[in-house]
């Protein structure tokens, strides 16, 4: 293998002189910038009107667009309703539904009836004298020894 020469050349860094020259193109960067944006923000400051009254229009028709929507989706809504609580009521016969209430009619015309007839209990108390029997039950107790015999 043959030998190969390198030449390594050797940079000297003066730091302040790095320094300066880091430092001025950061600001050069900064007014590249800037330069550019100047011409935007003038057309920007000159347009602002006409960007002031299309935003108006944008708010304008996306209001009416919301209230539009909103109404769409409650129309929508009911109708989604009614037509699941169809299905559901389509389970259901209807003979057995008008059964179902017509009894219930019927239970609630009982209860007031009852509830009237307590109403009127409760007003008049009720007094029984009980009679005093004076007979002996002796015959009572024959008899019950007779069929005890008799089994």
């Amino acid at each position: 293998m043959a030998n190969k020469t390198t030449k390594i050349t050797k940079y000297t860094f003066t730091t302040p002189a790095a320094v300066q020259k880091g430092f001025r193109a950061y600001v050069g960067m900064f007014g590249a910038a800037y330069e550019r944006a100047v011409p935007v923000l003038e057309k920007a400051a000159k347009n602002y009107d006409d960007y002031a009254a299309r935003g108006e229009k944008l708010e304008t028709s996306a209001t009416s667009f919301v209230k539009d929507t909103r109404k769409t989706v409650t129309e929508f809504a009911a109708k989604r309703y009614e037509m699941r609580a169809a299905k559901v009521r389509s389970f259901f016969p209807p003979r057995a539904v008008k059964a179902a209430n017509d009894r219930v009619v019927e239970l609630e015309t009982e209860i007031a009836k009852l509830n009237k007839k307590i109403v009127a209990l409760a007003k008049k108390p009720t007094k029984k004298v009980l009679k005093k029997t004076t007979k002996p039950v002796t015959n009572v107790t024959k008899k019950t020894v007779e069929t005890v015999k008799a089994a």
